[in-house]
């Protein structure tokens, strides 16, 4: 029901993983069992989102806040929360026959995957990244293979950014995304809190944000991972 944490954005950021994997050479710098991690990872990476930011969640004493101690809470409950559905019978088991210890390398890499789409950690990681590149980077310590495969995954979820479509497709995206950020902010008025950034209906240019916001964020992560691959 949100309108933009849906299976819309899942299905974006799925199909410009495989674009990445299959048109580019990033198949090149990682193992089959990196793969099958990503693509999980991409899959599950907003399971059962709330609508809402993780500050929110927070500000407001959610139990998910609660349970995870404040930390990546809703990245913690995606995860959490997908692997019960899959671990919960054999029919939905896609890991079944995965010797355990080739499973718990793959359960290792899908958590901190999924745990470095938190944004708080977007600049830290983004930094490491650009402090490795042409220093014999990749190699096959699990460190940076999961360095490689968090920003691949942070590339395929603003992957709309540089969808085309007549520009038709971006501005569906964040039209959608702006109508989830301002049902935060009208929530937030309700509650009386301090309404987040960029969350306001009434006091927001959603060009002027978002161009902000592919300024800060966007152009640096693409252009960088662009530069890896």
């Amino acid at each position: 029901e949100n309108a933009y944490h849906n299976q819309n954005h899942i299905i974006d950021s799925l199909q410009a993983m495989h674009y990445i994997m299959t048109i580019r050479n990033l198949q090149d710098l990682i193992k089959n069992i990196d793969l099958f991690a990503v693509f999980v990872a991409n899959i599950i990476h907003d399971y059962e989102h709330p609508g809402y930011s993780n500050q929110f969640i927070v500000r407001t004493k959610h139990p998910i806040a609660i349970r995870y101690s404040d930390y990546c809470v809703l990245e913690n409950h995606h995860l959490a929360a997908a692997f019960s559905l899959i671990l919960k019978k054999d029919s939905s088991n896609i890991m079944m026959n995965i010797p355990y210890l080739m499973y718990k390398e793959i359960r290792k890499l899908i958590i901190e995957i999924v745990l470095n789409t938190d944004m708080s950690k977007h600049f830290s990681i983004m930094t490491t990244l650009k402090t490795k590149l042409g220093n014999n980077f990749p190699t096959d310590a699990i460190e940076d293979r999961i360095l490689v495969l968090s920003v691949a995954l942070r590339t395929c979820d603003q992957f709309k950014v540089v969808r085309n479509e007549r520009r038709d497709g971006f501005n569906r995206f964040m039209d959608a995304q702006f109508e989830e950020y301002w049902k935060q902010g009208d929530m937030e008025k309700v509650l009386d809190l301090p309404i987040s950034k960029f969350m306001d209906r009434e006091n927001t240019n959603k060009e002027k944000a978002y161009l902000n916001y592919i300024q800060v964020v966007c152009k640096p992560l693409l252009t960088t991972f662009f530069i890896l691959i």
